[in-house]
């Protein structure tokens, strides 16, 4: 049975400890009842540690519907489910998608179709599952570091990227499959990993060699990349010497894959983010760590100047004329929208003026062309009311995962929120929201327990 948490004023939170982060109620949440057993932290792990190997396998695009899958048999033999407050907002639009999946008009749009719904429902059961979870079982610094290590792939990746763009490989999912299925060019980027986007638009003077393992396009190796950062730094700020030092190195030399992408979106998501968190953080009369990001970010900044990444930023929006494309994009999708404003198209169509299809280059627009205009109210009304619910988290530091909210909020205009990109938005959403049993953003954990 789900149940909504019921709604309650929040006890205070505890403080952080000097070393290791102490969680919403740490010492105020009492015991497990015998009626509703924890659930197991490592579900998460087999997502986010064990990224590389569902990717070296072809099945990178679906680690998260295979650990959602553990998660649901995990909620399922548990009972006693609760979901927070508004949670309706997001089945709504989970209803919604199935009704306009009946304007599917072609096999491969299907597949498509098919595969988006794949990635909404495996975040759901991210998101619930993580909600669900114990401090005991899940500490937020056991959380941080599954996700800290996913981002340690990221990384990797991008450097494989930087080191041999032309490099791919053959999965043993893609030998299997039929090539009815594979001959797919959206499902043969899933499933035939590439180290880099190799580009190069007519008239410009070499090829750019844009990093995306171990995702499908460089624009998801940016969007994961941006929505990790916040994550990353939490840890850093609570981690031990040691590790602090090590993640710091790790993080300077991540520019390198990150500056190669030049990814514009990227930058805006990451800067936007960490002054918002700064401001945040000032307010509530914090100067060190937001001074010390911030002259990260700065000195992040000039690096890329001397290595002239502005330049290429320039110079490939100068031979590809990508401003203008989107804009000319995003107005046909609107306009086509107005013709069938309920359902949508169920999928992305080709677009009558460009060579990308209408429906995509940003959640918004894709939400929109797709599902309608209500399925677009649906998914923005729920991702902007996890980021008002938990603006006001304590303690301070958690601020962080909250800015992971704020940043998806304005992502969502520009990038793609499908796949893991979506779960790491309802993951550290979820960890702020389990706080408490009213769903609010502090407080102990609930004391009630959901009839199973």
């Amino acid at each position: 049975m789900v149940t909504t948490a019921p709604r309650r004023s929040a006890a205070p939170m505890p403080g952080l400890r000097h070393r290791g982060l102490s969680d919403p109620g740490e010492r105020e949440a009492p015991p497990a009842t015998p009626a509703r057993k924890d659930l197991p932290a490592w579900p998460l792990g087999l997502l986010f540690i064990a990224f590389p190997v569902w990717w070296l396998l072809g099945l990178g695009a679906f680690a998260a519907p295979i650990a959602a899958s553990v998660m649901a048999l995990h909620l399922m033999l548990r009972g006693g489910t609760r979901v927070p407050p508004r949670f309706g907002l997001w089945v709504m639009f989970l209803v919604w998608m199935i009704a306009a999946g009946t304007q599917i008009d072609t096999f491969g749009r299907g597949v498509g179709f098919l595969f988006q719904f794949m990635n909404y429902g495996s975040a759901t059961v991210v998101f619930v599952y993580a909600y669900n979870c114990s401090l005991k079982r899940l500490p937020i610094r056991r959380a941080l570091g599954m996700v800290v290590v996913f981002w340690v792939w990221v990384v990797i990746g991008g450097f494989l990227g930087v080191l041999l763009p032309k490099v791919g490989l053959t999965t043993p999912f893609e030998r299997i499959l039929p090539d009815a299925i594979k001959s797919n060019d959206y499902v043969q980027a899933l499933v035939h990993p590439q180290f880099a986007e190799i580009q190069q638009p007519w008239g410009a003077p070499k090829p750019y060699n844009r990093p995306r393992a171990p995702f499908p396009y460089t624009n998801s190796w940016g969007g994961h990349f941006a929505l990790l950062f916040p994550f990353v730094v939490l840890y850093i700020t609570q981690a031990r010497m040691f590790t602090r030092l090590v993640l710091v190195g790790l993080m300077a030399a991540s520019l390198i894959p990150a500056f190669a992408t030049l990814n514009r979106g990227m930058f805006l998501a990451i800067l936007a983010g960490v002054l918002y968190t700064a401001i945040r953080f000032l307010r509530r009369g914090h100067v060190r760590w937001p001074a010390m990001v911030i002259a990260l970010v700065v000195i992040g900044g000039i690096a890329a100047l001397l290595s002239g990444v502005g330049a290429g930023i320039n110079s490939r929006t100068e031979y590809s004329s990508t401003n203008n494309d989107r804009l000319g994009l995003y107005t046909e999708t609107f306009v086509r929208t107005l013709d069938s404003p309920v359902l949508g198209y169920g999928a992305p169509r080709p677009s009558e003026n460009f060579v990308v299809s209408v429906g995509t280059q940003g959640e918004f627009w894709h939400l929109m062309f797709s599902y309608g205009f209500p399925g677009l109210v649906f998914f923005c009304a729920w991702i902007w009311w996890l980021a008002l619910r938990t603006r006001g988290v304590r303690p301070d530091s958690l601020l962080w995962l909250h800015a992971v909210q704020v940043m998806a909020s304005l992502m969502l205009f520009y990038y793609g929120l499908d796949q893991t990109e979506l779960v790491l938005v309802f993951v550290a959403a979820a960890l702020i929201l389990r706080g408490s049993a009213g769903g609010k953003a502090g407080g102990v954990d609930d004391r009630g327990v959901a009839a199973g």
